[in-house]
């Protein structure tokens, strides 16, 4: 009894694969207007169409992250990188927090370990840094020499702002 199961089973699978198959046909004839017309089913004076077989392209490597052999990662430069504030020659008076703004075109490449340094007289104030808004605080009264580095990460200097001359007044108390 069950290999009878397993035989009906078998004869149902298969006639159901070919009478899918069977009806799968495509037709194509003209409607009323004379527009083509396509149906899966037999309509007025349609004749049987056979679809031509679909054209496969392999899609183009477009925005793709592979780098060709053999060629090195460009260098990367900075075009620009300066102190903003204060600006060359400005006389600062009573303020008891010296703010210094710097700009960097492009942007600090810190993935490469990139860090900002500032100079006051030639001596280090701010070390290791990725903020481009710098505070010193209080400086002493007369001229003073600002200048900012961009160091990788062995300490090595990538590029340096010119160099910004400010007069600090201050008051005596």
């Amino acid at each position: 009894m069950n290999m009878k199961n397993i035989l009906l089973s078998s004869l149902l699978v298969v006639t159901c694969f070919f009478s899918v198959t069977a009806s799968s046909a495509l037709y194509k004839g003209f409607d009323a207007d004379g527009n083509v017309t396509y149906s899966d089913t037999p309509f007025e004076d349609a004749k049987r169409f056979v679809a031509p077989p679909i054209s496969v392209v392999d899609a183009p490597n477009v925005g793709v992250d592979e780098k060709p052999e053999g060629d090195e990662p460009a260098e990367f430069k900075y075009m620009a990188f300066d102190i903003v504030s204060p600006v060359n020659k400005q006389t600062i008076r009573n303020d008891p927090d010296i703010n210094v703004s710097l700009s960097i075109k492009p942007g600090l490449n810190t993935e490469q370990g990139h860090a900002i340094w500032l100079l006051v007289d030639g001596k280090s104030v701010v070390e290791d840094t990725q903020s481009t808004l710098l505070q010193l605080g209080r400086l002493d009264r007369g001229a003073h020499q600002l200048q900012a580095e961009i160091k990788d990460a062995e300490g090595k200097t990538i590029v340096q702002t010119r160099v910004t001359l400010i007069f600090v007044h201050n008051t005596i108390r």
